[in-house]
């Protein structure tokens, strides 16, 4: 069970394989031309948050989103491993838009992180996250995206672009369910 307390989430900016449709996982892809000034805006909009604390997974293409974005904060960065993507083993590299699909519903693939493995992997490193000073970002991915969205009992099916800002709200009194708001 997750704290009760808002977080903010950052994408990771647009690599060349993301402009491809191609999986990433845990190959370590770093942003393009593109991805740096998706993050610079993305810098423009965390300036007013008021953070404490930056999280980041410990691929290289969020690590330097959360770089761009920290540059007039100074924040404490702290990366987390529990926050990579999903290992995707031999689809790595594959443009294959029914994947996703397929592995949250439990089909079978030799080499890849299973979908509950990946979620509780993800629920790790989200927790040390917002074990943080607050209010804390979280910089990623996608994947870590859905699967945080199925952990507080959401859809999970949505496609949060490269380096939108979105926050997490957490149920209130009167409604029970977890928020999310595009900043």
């Amino acid at each position: 069970m997750l704290p009760h307390r808002p977080f903010y989430f950052l994408r990771h900016g647009e690599t060349d394989w993301n402009r491809e449709g191609r999986m990433m996982g845990r190959a370590d892809i770093p942003l393009n031309a593109t991805g740096r000034a998706q993050a610079e805006r993305a810098r423009e909009a965390t300036a007013g948050l008021a953070l404490k604390a930056i999280a980041v997974s410990t691929l290289s293409r969020a690590r330097e989103t959360a770089e761009i974005v920290n540059r007039e904060l100074s924040l404490a960065v702290t990366p987390l491993d529990d926050l990579r993507e999903v290992d995707v083993g031999p689809f790595q590299g594959i443009g294959d838009p029914t994947w996703t699909r397929r592995w949250r519903a439990g089909e079978p693939m030799s080499g890849v992180e299973t979908f509950p493995l990946f979620c509780a992997r993800i629920a790790r490193g989200l927790g040390q996250a917002l074990a943080l000073d607050h209010p804390v970002l979280v910089v990623a991915h996608g994947g870590v995206f859905r699967a945080i969205e199925t952990m507080l009992g959401l859809s999970g099916q949505t496609e949060v672009p490269n380096a939108v800002l979105t926050r997490f709200g957490p149920p209130s009194d009167s409604d029970k369910t977890w928020r999310i708001t595009l900043v």
